[in-house]
């Protein structure tokens, strides 16, 4: 923090964000900050979440700082998002938190993480199966963005701290509930395990300390090696299985790790991707990294394994093929309607596609530039479309003498399988008029003696 930022305290009405917020509010003057307060009503609990809301509006509104509250139906959000209730609360706070520091509103989020969510998480991560990167656990700074001063504290000492000082706080009855892993930790577990070790909670938050170094040196060295290993397509991360081989297996598992890492960030759906400055941290656990290295050195060319974030790892051949889910590209076909001059952009295969028009002069000028075609100007009084190819798609391409199914010229160029779901084409009057690769259709080309053409270029997005 530095003087003049503005802070926004994330505050459930909790004990925990309570006393951040309090703490916040006696050093706001020492500290230079400026101070605001951040609430998101999950409407999950009906009543009782409606008097968090006020409860928070009222501290605000007492401590003389402005309150930014939001509702959002996390129901429905799991629902559509086929996750459970957790994931969906935690996507959606996250969204909140980045709308109000896109928006200016704040330079910093405050959350009032302790020890005990420290040595909770830690604990959690390590019973599902995970490598250092989960024993991590809660970083104190996320992005220069995220920042979670009270993670040195115990959850009592700040309780102790409040009732010192009457003050008050809300109390989460979800939080008892058992069906929730999380709670399970925290009632069962936890304390049973402190009757071995009365500092296990310490304990536990210093091995996060020590694994979060361990994984600043990895990353640093993994950033500069990753990109000789892999080359990237539009759909797809590949992965040279001879180099992964040549390396040290610990080298191979973070290489693997930062890799899907990627190929997450990049193929994420909108709807699931989380805004920066938030790690997603999708759930890749050991288990699967050593179920990818099996396919890697021991698996048949053609073999395919799923993986969490609607990916998959496939073996061809000499590569090792990071890429979404077939069942996850089919799920994203694409249709959008074109107006010339315009651009589509084309989210899920990170394409956009520019339409123009030119003269012959310039088409001329231009006719060798790369991913870029000259149709019949006619076209532009068409309804056109831009959309993801279908089984049975055919046309003639300008140059070839018959008409062929798409599906034959993706077999013909050997086209693999990985590039084809979502391939681009465009239609006119239900007619394949240009196809990616293969250009514009032979009744669709410009003419000697036409004044205008129309251009369309591909570029990544």
């Amino acid at each position: 923090m530095r003087p003049g930022q503005r802070i926004a305290v994330a505050c459930s009405g909790g004990s925990d964000s309570t006393a951040l917020l309090l703490l916040f509010h006696q050093l706001a003057d020492q500290i230079g900050c400026v101070l605001s307060v951040a609430h998101l009503n999950h409407l999950l609990r009906g009543d009782e979440s409606a008097e968090d809301e006020t409860f928070v509006q009222a501290l605000a509104a007492k401590l003389g700082i402005p309150a930014f509250c939001e509702q959002s139906d996390v129901r429905k959000l799991a629902e559509e998002s086929d996750s459970n209730l957790e994931e969906a609360a935690r996507t959606a706070r996250l969204h909140f938190f980045s709308r109000l520091l896109q928006s200016g509103y704040a330079d910093r989020i405050a959350l009032g993480h302790t020890a005990d969510d420290q040595a909770e998480t830690v604990l959690f991560r390590f019973l599902r199966g995970s490598g250092l990167r989960g024993l991590a656990g809660i970083y104190p700074v996320v992005g220069e963005k995220i920042i979670r001063p009270l993670l040195p504290f115990r959850r009592q000492e700040l309780q102790l701290w409040l009732r010192e000082n009457g003050h008050s706080w809300r109390e989460d009855s979800s939080n008892l509930d058992l069906r929730f892993t999380r709670n399970r930790i925290r009632h069962m577990v936890l304390p049973a395990l402190l009757q071995l070790n009365p500092r296990l909670v310490e304990t536990l938050s210093d091995t996060a300390e020590l694994a979060r170094d361990e994984e600043d040196f990895w990353r640093g060295y993994i950033d500069s090696l990753a990109p000789g290993v892999m080359r990237t397509e539009s759909n797809a991360l590949l992965i040279d299985i001879k180099q992964l081989r040549s390396m040290p297996l610990a080298v191979a598992r973070r290489v693997l790790r930062h890799i899907i890492s990627l190929a997450q960030q990049r193929f994420a759906s909108a709807a699931s991707a989380l805004p920066e400055p938030f790690d997603p941290h999708p759930g890749t656990e050991f288990r699967h990294i050593q179920q990818i290295l099996r396919l890697t050195f021991r698996g048949q060319s053609g073999s395919s394994l799923p993986l969490p974030g609607q990916l998959e790892a496939h073996r061809e051949f000499q590569h090792l093929i990071i890429r979404k889910s077939m069942q996850a590209a089919t799920n994203e076909r694409f249709n959008f309607a074109i107006r010339i001059p315009g651009t589509v952009e084309v989210p899920s295969i990170s394409r956009a596609y520019d339409f123009q028009f030119v003269t012959p002069g310039e088409a001329e000028a231009r006719y060798n530039q790369n991913g870029c075609h000259f149709l019949d100007a006619g076209l532009a009084h068409l309804p056109l479309t831009l959309r993801s190819w279908e089984p049975g798609d055919a046309y003639q391409p300008n140059g070839h003498h018959k008409r062929h199914k798409l599906k034959e010229l993706f077999q013909k160029d050997r086209i693999p399988l990985r590039e084809r779901a979502g391939w681009p084409v465009l239609v006119a009057d239900e007619k394949i008029v240009w196809a990616r690769r293969w250009g514009v259709a032979v009744d669709h080309a410009p003419r000697s003696g036409d004044q205008q053409a129309v251009l369309l270029c591909e570029r990544s997005s």
